[in-house]
C-alpha cells in the first residue's frame, strides 16, 4: 500500500508535503471508509481506510495522493503496485511451488538443460551426454521432482483436490528444480548438443533424461500438475477475481480522489457534478432512496448501473452511505488523444493479399464487411465521400443533467448526416478505421475499407456524454452488429475499477464488443499510461512512427509492473486521414504544416496529417473487425490475446513501453480464419530466468523553485541501473502553474527534459522523464517555472527510480571482454537468447533454425505461417513458424538457396556468409549490399561469388558482424557469440 512506499523516507515526505500544503488553505478533512462511506473528519486531509479497486503505480502514490493531501491505510485502502499490487502477466497464468510432477501430454516443442550435463538413456540401451537437449513434437512427457511450475498462456483450469491441477492448454510451461527425470515417450525428433559444441540426433522413442534443472515446453496440452503446495492465479484472472468478489460486496468501494479533493473544498450546500456507481441496475428502490436524501433528479442509464446527479456535498455524503452504492466519481473533461505509409509496417498490405485469406472469404479480399465500429469521439463526418454509405447511424450524445426535477434517460440525436462540425478528431479515426481511399483512389484507404462505422459524438468530452455513449452501445450494439468501439481519449487520474468507465468497458467486453483505447500522449516518462487502458479487458495502444521508433509522446507503464503497461503499438506519427468537410476544425489545423509536406494540392480538401496514440488505436481497431470478418466467433479475450501473440518484438525497447510489440495484420487474421495456425507460442517460453529487473525504492526529492531561481535537487544511481524514471509534481488540482523539468548528468550535460503542459485532473501537474543507461551515480534536476506562470514560490516533490537488471550466474564468460558481455546482458534482457544450463556457450555454431528464430526475436520479422509447411524437413510447429517467417519476410526472403519444396536444414550450423546474408536482409539494407561493384581486401575474397559481396561490405560497415583479422572466413562457424553481437546490432539500427 502507499504508507509502505514512504517507509524509507517518511521524513523527506513530512516535509515536502509541508511545503506543498503551506499554500493551501486549510480545510476541514474526509474520511473515506470501505463498506461505510463518506464522513468529515475534522482534520486536515483526506484519508482511505479499507477500500478496494484504486490501483496506483509507485510513482502516483508519492506524486498524485500526497500533494492533495490524501494518506491510505487499513487492510486495502488504495493499492500500490511494486508494493501489494495485483499481478497481472500474460493473458491468464498459474503458478504452482512444491509440484511433485508435472505431466504433459503434448507440446509443440521442449527444451532441458542442465547444471552439469545431461544424461539421455534410449529405449534401445544407448546413453548419451549432452549440455542440452531439444525434442520436436514430443508426447506423453513427464518430469518429476519439480520445485516450481509456471504456466502462461492457460485457456483452461481445472482444479481437482488441493494439491492437483489440469490446464487444457497452455503456450508455454517452465518447470525449475526438475532433479529427477524427464520421460518422453515419443516424438517427431530429438536434437542434442554436446558439451562440445557438436549436434547430434538421438532415436526419438520412449527416453529418459536425467540430471535436468529445468524442462521448458511451449504449445503445451493437457498439462497435470499434481503434489503442488500451493497453486497462485495471475494475470487477467487475478483481476478478475477482485471484480467478483466486489459483486458479493455492499457499500461503498471506492471514491474518485480528484472527488475527494473538490469535496474537502466545498461547503456542504455547494453543488457539484458527481456519477454514482450502483452494485446493481438502479431500481425504482434506488431512486425513492435517493429523492428522499433530497436528490431529485438526474440522469438515469439503460444499461449502466449509473446515476449521474448534480447535488451538494451534503447529500453526496449521505449518497455515500447507501448500502447499493459501489462508487462516486465526479464528471471531469477528458482528453483526446493528439498529438502536435503504416500499412506495410503494420502488414495490413499483406492481408489484402493473402491469397488463403481471400480463398477462406469466399474469394473476396478481407476488409472488415458486415462488422460495425462504433467511434466515441467528437463526431464523424458522414458525408465524406471516403465514408459514404457505411455510417449506419450517426448519433450526437447528451446528457439530461438541466431537465430539471426527475430521472431521465440521456437524449441521442440520431440520423444525423455530420457530428463532427468543430473538432474533426472523430472523421480522422474513422477514417484510419474504415476510410475506402475513394478520393484518392485508394490510396489513403483505412485498415478495414468493408466496414460500417457508428459516430457516437461525446462534443467536448465530457464524462457524462461518454457514459450515455457506452450506454447507448450497450444498449443497441446488436442492432448494429457492433463489435468494436475505438476509445482515442484519456484522463489524468490513476486506475480504479470501480471508476464509471472501467466499469462500462467491462460490461461491454462481457457483451462481445471489443474496446480499443489509445495509450495516451504524455509519454516518455513511466507512469504516464492513459488510466483506462491499463485495465486488462481492453487494448491499449501506443505509437510508433512508420519506420517503428517508439514516438516520445507515447505513454509508457511502469518497468516494475505487469499491470501497467501498453498491450501493443502501431504507427500514429505523421498518420495521413480524412479532414472533416467543416472548413476549420481543431485536427485539420495541427497538419498544415506536414499536409503540404505530405498531400497534394487535390487531396488536402479531403485529407489531413495528424500525430498521437488517437490514431495508432484506430489502426488496432480496424484490424479487430478484419478479424472477425474472418471469424465472427471471436471473444474479446481471444482477440486480445491474438493481438498480443502476433505482435512482432520490437527490442531494444521494453514491454512497460511497447507490450508485445508492433501490431502484425497478417498473423492476428490468419489466425483469426485459421485457429490451429497459432502463433507466438514462443512467448510463454522465452523467458527462462536469464534476468530479473528490479526497480528500486523510491528516491525522495523535495525544494522549491521561485520566478527568478530554478530549483535544484541531487540523486544517485546505482552503477548497474539500465534506466531511470524521474517525475516531479507540484500544487493541487487547482494549481494553474507550470513547471519544467530538465535531468542533468555529474558533468551538468542535461540528458532529458520534459515541458508538458498542465493539464486538468489528479496527476495533470506532473513531468516525467526516462534515462536510459545512465553512466556515473552522481545526478541533479533542474526544475524551473514556465515564463509568466509563477508570481511566488512553489514547492515541489519529486522521485527517481532506477531500474537494474540481474543476470542468471554464467560460468563461461569471465574470459569475454566487457563489451561482449554487455551485449549477452542485452539479449537476455530482450528475451532474444537464454543461457544453455549454467553456461553461454559463446563458442558453439548457431543453427540455421536458431538463426530464423532469433530474426523473428530480435530483428523485427513479423511472424507468418502458411497451411503446411514449404520446406520438407521442416515439420514442427515451433520451428516452421520461425522459418517460414524468415522466409517470408517484407524484405524478401532472408535465406539465401532454401527452395520452396525442398529441404531448409534447420539443424545444420549456418556458415558467416549465410549468416551475414540473412542478417543484412532482415536489417532491410538489401539494396545497399545489391547495388553497386564492392571490392574486398579479404585474402580469402575470391572464395566469395562476386555476387555476394556487397553483403560482406554491407555487414561489416554496419557492425554486423566483425572481421577475422585479415580474412573473412565465409564458410566458418556462425557462433553463439556472433549472434548475440549481430542482434544488439540489429536492434541499435532499428533505433536510429
Amino acid at each position: 500500500m502507499i504508507r509502505n512506499l514512504f517507509k524509507t523516507s517518511r521524513r523527506l515526505v513530512a516535509l515536502a508535503l509541508m511545503v506543498l500544503l503551506s499554500c493551501v488553505p486549510v480545510l476541514a478533512g474526509l474520511t473515506i471508509t470501505g463498506s461505510n462511506g463518506i464522513t468529515a473528519s475534522g482534520a486536515d486531509g483526506i484519508d482511505y481506510f479499507n477500500t478496494n479497486g484504486i490501483t496506483a503505480s509507485g510513482a502516483d502514490g508519492i506524486l498524485a495522493f500526497g500533494p492533495n493531501g490524501i494518506t491510505a491505510s487499513g487492510a486495502d485502502g488504495i493499492t500500490a503496485s511494486g508494493a501489494d499490487g495485483i499481478t497481472a502477466s500474460g493473458a491468464d497464468g498459474i503458478t504452482a511451488s512444491g509440484a511433485d510432477s508435472t505431466t504433459i501430454t503434448r507440446a509443440d516443442g521442449i527444451t532441458a538443460s542442465g547444471a552439469d550435463g545431461i544424461t539421455i538413456s534410449g529405449a534401445d540401451g544407448r546413453t548419451y551426454q549432452a549440455d542440452s537437449v531439444i525434442v520436436r513434437n514430443p508426447t506423453g512427457i513427464t518430469a518429476s521432482g519439480a520445485d516450481n511450475v509456471i504456466a502462461t498462456g492457460t485457456n483452461g483450469i481445472t482444479a481437482s483436490g488441493a494439491d492437483t491441477r489440469s490446464l487444457v492448454h497452455a503456450d508455454g510451461i517452465t518447470a525449475s528444480g526438475a532433479d529427477n527425470t524427464v520421460t518422453i515417450n515419443g516424438s517427431d525428433g530429438i536434437i542434442a548438443t554436446g558439451a562440445d559444441g557438436i549436434v547430434f540426433t538421438v532415436t526419438p522413442n520412449a527416453i529418459t533424461i536425467s540430471g535436468v534443472n529445468g524442462i521448458t515446453a511451449s504449445g503445451a496440452d493437457g498439462i497435470t500438475i499434481s503434489g503442488a503446495d500451493s497453486f497462485v492465479q495471475t494475470g487477467v484472472g487475478a483481476l478478475i477475481s477482485v471484480l467478483n468478489d466486489a459483486k458479493a460486496a455492499t457499500g461503498l468501494q471506492s471514491l474518485d480522489p480528484e472527488l475527494a479533493v473538490l469535496l474537502n473544498r466545498l461547503t456542504d450546500d455547494s453543488n457539484v457534478d458527481a456519477v454514482i456507481i450502483y452494485h446493481h441496475l438502479p431500481s425504482d428502490a434506488d431512486i425513492a432512496e435517493l429523492q428522499s436524501i433530497g436528490v431529485l433528479g438526474g440522469t438515469r442509464y439503460r444499461s449502466l448501473p449509473m446515476i449521474a446527479v448534480t447535488t451538494t456535498k451534503r447529500r453526496i455524503i449521505a449518497v455515500s452511505h447507501l448500502a447499493a452504492v459501489r462508487s462516486i466519481y465526479s464528471n471531469r473533461t477528458l482528453q483526446w488523444n493528439l498529438d502536435s505509409a503504416s500499412r506495410n509496417v503494420t502488414a495490413v498490405e499483406r492481408v489484402r493479399r493473402n491469397a488463403d485469406l481471400t480463398r477462406a472469404n469466399r474469394g473476396l479480399p478481407v476488409s472488415g464487411h458486415g462488422v460495425t465500429v462504433a467511434v466515441l469521439d467528437t463526431g464523424v463526418d458522414g458525408t465524406h465521400g471516403d465514408l459514404a454509405g457505411r455510417v449506419v447511424q450517426n448519433i450526437k450524445l447528451a446528457d439530461t443533467q438541466s431537465l430539471g426535477v426527475g430521472f431521465n434517460y440521456p437524449v441521442a440525436a440520431p440520423n444525423l448526416s455530420n457530428t463532427d462540425q468543430a473538432y474533426g478528431h472523430g472523421t480522422f479515426v474513422s477514417g484510419v478505421i474504415a476510410g475506402n481511399g475513394q478520393q484518392s483512389g485508394g490510396k489513403y484507404a483505412g485498415v478495414a475499407p468493408g466496414a460500417n462505422i457508428l459516430g457516437l459524438s461525446a462534443g467536448d468530452a465530457s464524462l457524462l456524454f461518454v457514459l450515455s455513449g457506452f450506454d447507448y452501445l450497450l444498449t443497441n450494439s446488436s442492432t448494429f452488429n457492433v463489435r468494436v468501439v475505438n476509445c482515442s481519449f484519456s484522463a489524468n487520474t490513476v486506475f480504479d475499477v470501480n471508476d464509471p468507465v472501467n466499469i462500462a468497458t467491462k460490461m461491454l467486453t462481457d457483451n462481445g464488443v471489443n474496446v480499443v483505447f489509445s495509450a495516451g500522449n504524455t509519454g516518455p516518462g513511466t507512469d504516464s499510461l492513459n488510466p483506462y487502458s491499463i485495465a486488462p479487458w481492453v487494448i491499449s495502444t501506443g505509437a510508433t512512427d512508420n519506420q517503428g521508433h517508439l514516438a516520445d509522446f507515447s505513454s509508457r507503464g511502469d518497468a516494475g509492473s505487469p499491470l501497467f503497461r501498453p498491450t501493443l503499438v502501431a504507427p500514429g506519427v505523421d498518420t495521413i486521414s480524412l479532414r472533416a468537410s467543416t472548413p476549420i476544425n481543431v485536427t485539420g489545423t495541427t497538419g498544415l504544416k506536414t499536409d503540404s509536406q505530405q498531400l497534394s494540392p487535390t487531396e488536402i480538401p479531403y485529407y489531413t496529417t495528424a500525430s498521437g496514440t488517437s490514431f495508432s488505436a484506430p489502426q488496432v481497431a480496424g484490424v479487430i473487425a478484419l478479424m472477425l470478418e474472418a471469424n465472427p466467433n471471436l471473444t474479446p479475450a481471444q482477440v486480445r490475446d491474438i493481438l498480443q501473440r502476433t505482435a512482432t518484438p520490437l527490442p531494444p525497447y521494453y514491454t512497460f513501453e511497447v507490450g508485445a510489440g508492433m501490431l502484425n495484420a497478417q498473423a492476428a487474421v490468419l489466425e483469426a480464419a485459421f485457429p490451429q495456425r497459432r502463433f507466438g507460442q514462443w512467448r510463454g517460453t522465452a523467458y527462462q530466468g536469464q534476468v530479473q529487473l528490479t526497480n528500486s525504492a523510491p528516491q525522495v526529492f523535495v525544494g522549491s523553485v521561485s520566478p527568478t531561481v530554478p530549483g535544484e535537487s541531487s540523486f544517485t544511481l546505482p552503477a548497474n541501473a539500465i534506466f531511470a524514471s524521474v517525475q516531479v509534481a507540484w500544487g493541487d488540482i487547482l494549481n494553474q502553474v507550470n513547471l519544467n523539468l530538465a535531468v542533468l548528468d555529474s558533468q551538468g550535460v542535461k540528458q532529458s527534459e520534459s515541458k508538458a503542459e498542465n493539464q486538468p485532473g489528479l496527476t495533470g501537474r506532473r513531468q516525467r522523464a526516462l534515462v536510459g543507461t545512465p553512466t556515473g551515480n552522481a545526478w541533479k534536476v533542474r526544475i524551473a517555472e514556465t515564463p509568466g506562470s509563477l508570481t511566488t514560490i512553489q514547492g515541489y516533490i519529486g522521485v527517481v527510480q532506477a531500474t537494474t537488471a540481474r543476470y542468471t550466474s554464467l560460468s563461461d564468460i569471465s574470459t569475454l571482454d566487457n563489451s561482449s558481455v554487455s551485449e549477452i546482458y542485452q539479449n537476455f534482457r530482450s528475451l532474444v537468447m537464454a543461457p544453455i544450463g549454467q553456461r553461454f556457450r559463446p563458442g558453439f555454431a548457431v543453427t540455421r533454425g536458431d538463426l530464423a528464430a532469433a530474426l523473428v526475436l530480435g530483428a523485427r520479422v513479423p511472424q507468418y505461417l502458411p497451411g503446411q509447411s514449404s520446406y520438407t524437413d521442416v515439420r514442427d510447429r515451433a520451428t516452421m513458424l520461425f522459418v517460414e517467417s524468415a522466409q517470408a519476410s517484407p524484405n524478401g526472403s532472408l535465406f539465401p538457396g532454401a527452395s520452396l519444396g525442398g529441404p531448409f536444414q534447420p539443424d545444420l550450423s549456418v556458415d558467416r556468409l549465410t549468416a551475414v546474408i540473412a542478417l543484412v536482409r532482415a536489417a532491410g539494407l538489401r539494396p545497399q549490399a545489391e547495388s553497386g561493384t564492392y571490392t574486398l581486401a579479404y585474402t580469402d575474397a575470391a572464395s566469395i561469388p562476386s555476387s555476394l559481396r556487397g553483403y560482406v561490405v554491407v555487414a561489416v560497415q554496419n557492425g554486423l558482424i566483425r572481421p577475422s583479422g585479415t580474412t573473412f572466413n565465409p564458410q566458418g562457424a556462425f557462433t553463439r557469440l556472433d549472434l548475440s553481437h549481430a542482434m544488439v546490432r540489429i536492434s541499435t539500427l532499428a533505433t536510429q
